[in-house]
């Protein structure tokens, strides 16, 4: 999963702000296969969906200074489940 995410920054360019619902959607949608394996790897946990996505949010945040920095807000985006939340709002450097 990492190098997935690592791919997408790569996509977003310089400067521009995103969050963490955006890089979970891109997965979902051009790794289909990869993002069911990553979340099968979680069913241990009580929250599937929630434990997965937050530790793909891990995985962003694993790439500050080098590919993203967080700014100091969040988001308010639909999550999966078609419900607006607060997410972590990343900036390309």
């Amino acid at each position: 999963m990492d190098s997935i995410v690592e791919q997408i920054l790569h996509g977003v360019e310089k400067g521009n702000a995103f969050d963490s619902h955006f890089v979970i959607d891109t997965i979902i949608r051009d790794h289909s296969d990869d993002y069911l394996t990553f979340v099968a790897n979680h069913l241990a946990s009580s929250k599937i969906t929630e434990y997965a996505h937050s530790e793909i949010a891990k995985i962003i945040s694993s790439f500050k200074g080098s590919l993203v920095q967080d700014l100091p807000y969040k988001s308010i985006s639909y999550n999966i489940r078609g419900k607006a939340s607060p997410c972590a709002l990343w900036q390309k450097v």
